[in-house]
């Protein structure tokens, strides 16, 4: 794996506890047992960047968010109203009651999705965006019941007049938390990506490398002032070692 191969290579080269610079910039590297020493040390380091990488998708208020397909699903179901006559008779007001019950829980979800450094989506973005919520999957049950799965993309929830493009940006981050609308700097000019999606692994040829400062916003190198024209409102994908809290 690119990643963990470059971290190990640069310890054995510097000696370093922290490998420094690059994409690798900025992990950590864990001190090896007493006694392991040379080719053993980068053998020790290799292994220690090659657990398999966490899944992208997080339950959040009782709703999956997708971050690498840049989705937001809830499911709920409903039992059948045995006052019906039929099963088929009972199952349109199962299948409304489950929707209305899978909505409430993407309204949650969506109340509490990261945006950036804390914020969440205001109000008016959410009940917006559960105007556009469609029905991805529907299970019908031989007695009247439903089950159904309700969601949201992205695109939904961070307005953009690019999001509809199809030349997306890639750019590339060691470690950083999952964030629906980063903050994108270069010198003193700012701007919010968006809409976001995340993968874990080394980025393709030609990705922008970016380091997190302390304030989480994501610095790019100099001299990229017309990336940064370019990023503002497009969608993006943001390719990570690892994951923040």
């Amino acid at each position: 794996m690119y990643g963990r191969n470059v971290v190990a290579v640069a310890v054995a080269a510097t000696g370093a506890r922290e490998a420094r610079g690059g994409w690798w910039g900025g992990l950590s590297v864990p001190k090896p047992p007493k006694g392991v020493a040379g080719v053993a040390v980068l053998l020790w380091v290799t292994l220690a960047h090659a657990a398999a990488p966490a899944p992208l998708v997080r339950s959040l208020a009782g709703a999956d968010v997708d971050w690498s397909a840049g989705t937001v699903t809830a499911s709920a179901g409903a039992a059948a109203d045995m006052r019906m006559p039929s099963p088929a008779a009972a199952r349109p007001g199962a299948e409304r009651r489950a929707r209305a019950a899978a909505v409430e829980k993407l309204r949650s979800a969506l109340r509490t999705i990261p945006v950036r450094g804390g914020q969440k989506l205001e109000e008016k973005k959410v009940e917006a965006a559960l105007s556009h919520a469609s029905t991805t999957r529907v299970e019908y049950q031989s007695n009247g019941g439903v089950v159904l799965w309700v969601g949201v993309r992205f695109t939904d929830l961070v307005a953009s007049a690019t999001a509809m493009a199809t030349n997306q940006a890639s750019l590339a981050v060691v470690a950083m938390p999952l964030e629906l609308a980063p903050l994108l700097v270069n010198g003193g000019k700012e701007i919010v990506a968006g809409p976001v999606r995340y993968h874990q692994g080394p980025p393709p040829a030609g990705a922008i490398i970016l380091r997190r400062d302390d304030q989480g916003r994501l610095l790019l190198p100099k001299g990229s002032e017309s990336a940064l024209d370019r990023l503002a409102g497009a969608p993006v994908v943001i390719y990570l070692q690892q994951i923040l809290p």
